[in-house]
This record gives C-alpha cells, sequence and structure tokens, in this order.
C-alpha cells in the first residue's frame, strides 16, 4: 500500500497596509454617476450616500469612524 505523503499548508504572512496610494474621488459628482450608472448596486450605494448626505457642510467625520478602532 503506497503512503501520500502529508503537506502543511504555507503559513502566511499576516495582512499589513499596501503601499499604494488609493484614487483621489474628492471630485465625483455623486448625483452625477447616481443618474448615469446602469450598475445596480453602484446606483443604489449613489442613491443611499445621497439620501444620507444633508450638505457639504454639514459632512462630518467622526475619530471612532478612524481604521484605528477597528483594529483594537
Amino acid at each position: 500500500m503506497a503512503t501520500t505523503p502529508r503537506t502543511e499548508p504555507a503559513v502566511a504572512a499576516p495582512p499589513r497596509p499596501s503601499a499604494e496610494r488609493l484614487p483621489d474621488f474628492a471630485g465625483v459628482d455623486v448625483g452625477v454617476l447616481a443618474a448615469r450608472t446602469g450598475h445596480a448596486v453602484l446606483g443604489e450605494v449613489a442613491a443611499l450616500l445621497l439620501r444620507n448626505w444633508p450638505s457639504a457642510e454639514d459632512a462630518v467625520a467622526y475619530y471612532e469612524d478612524g481604521p484605528e478602532k477597528a483594529l483594537h
């Protein structure tokens, strides 16, 4: 009877942030995107953003929204 050698899975390096910079989408008009997109999910997300975005003056970010909070 032949035996098959046992192979252990390779241990992957822990995940870390990419050195690649994220694209800047600050100039995207979400209203135009919502009206023009043919993608069902993207259209729903854009519409949800518009419903929950009162105005540019009222847009805020909270410290609790930062990525470091998710890491602890």
